[in-house]
């Protein structure tokens, strides 16, 4: 009997693996995913990015980018793509889509694979999810894989979009500054804002999840902790104000630093995982100096939704002025240019 099971769990893993095989060879060479041979040696030679496997080749969908040679050109601002939690680059199913939707649209639409890049961070495990936190891991993959972007493109700067929890754990890596993290007691890192051009949170929750005030998930889950997770705080009813926000959001928001040189966010009044109000009625995908926020009103886009149904949108925010994008039937936009030029009946609209 033991052996009948062995010889089954091999016959399964080897379709599995055959299945894996075959949905590799049967890529169009435009759209394999992982990193380029050209790509891999480079990060290969740098001891700064050696240790962080940035490859994925565990993962069917945990990487993307890099030149065919050293005479790959690249004509486009390189961007890098950190997707949310529990998720992958550019992966093949609703689950572990990440931005497989964004990086097929970019190439159709003029970019090539050596100006689009992405790693992932995490392990796609979407049972698991609850117990992601904002940890030292996280945000030094994402900024070092950033920094080895730059270093391998030789661009004066990259864009950067991002989902989600990816939303968070990007501003960190880009505006710098002190985090009292998992790993280690303290993470300070030298902000690199001024080598992004311009960085899009879709879906963010950068003032917490609502979720996380329900007793149950703030005792039981890791992403709603009060350190280092989503937890939204409280809501003060003399004040009317949030107080006891998570430790990492309150950091990671107090810090007067932009992350790039145009910031943008992009979410949902639909979006049921992270709930678009604060406590007090604020949005949770909004952050500090911010230059536009884009509202999508109608129900299809979702968490996700948001992300794989605004490519065009996203690809244009890269290549045109936002002032050129206007409002549609399903969006709606908050536009403004520093802190200081919000105009003060729409200053209730954002957390400083």
């Amino acid at each position: 009997m033991t052996y009948l099971v062995k010889q089954r769990g091999i016959q399964i893993l080897s379709v599995a693996v055959l299945a894996l095989v075959s949905r590799i060879a049967g890529q169009n060479s435009t759209y394999k995913r992982g990193l380029t041979d050209h790509f891999i040696n480079f990060l290969d030679l740098k001891s700064n990015y050696y240790p962080y496997g940035f490859n994925r080749t565990q993962f069917f969908g945990g990487s993307f980018g890099g030149k065919d040679n050293d005479s790959t050109p690249i004509n486009r601002v390189p961007v890098v793509f950190v997707h949310g939690a529990a998720d992958m680059v550019i992966g093949y199913g609703w689950e572990n889509d990440g931005f497989r939707y964004d990086i097929e649209y970019f190439l159709d639409h003029g970019y090539t694979k050596a100006e689009i890049y992405g790693s992932q961070w995490g392990y796609a495990d979407i049972p698991n999810e609850l117990n992601l936190q904002h940890d030292t891991e996280w945000v030094l993959q994402i900024r070092r894989f950033i920094e080895a972007v730059l270093d391998y493109t030789g661009a004066p700067q990259v864009d950067v979009v991002s989902h989600s929890m990816g939303v968070t754990l990007s501003r960190a890596a880009l505006k710098g500054g002190y985090y009292f993290l998992e790993n280690i007691q303290t993470l300070f890192l030298k902000p690199i804002n001024k080598r992004i051009r311009t960085f899009i949170g879709i879906a963010g929750g950068n003032y917490g999840i609502s979720l996380c005030t329900m007793e149950y998930y703030k005792l039981n889950f890791p992403i709603c902790d009060t350190q280092i997770g989503f937890y939204p705080g409280e809501l003060d009813n003399t004040t009317n104000k949030v107080k006891n926000l998570s430790k990492f959001m309150k950091q990671l928001n107090d810090i007067k630093v932009r992350e790039a040189t145009k910031t943008y966010s992009i979410f949902s009044l639909y979006d049921a995982s992270v709930l678009p109000y604060t406590l007090d009625g604020k949005y949770t995908s909004v952050f500090p100096g911010i230059n536009a926020a884009y509202i999508y009103n109608s129900s299809e886009y979702g968490h996700l939704g948001v992300r794989d149904l605004t490519q065009e949108f996203q690809y244009n925010l890269l290549n045109k002025p936002h002032e050129e994008l206007p409002e549609t039937n399903v969006m709606m936009k908050l536009t403004f240019e520093t802190e200081e030029e919000i105009p003060e009946e729409k200053k209730e609209l954002f957390l400083y």
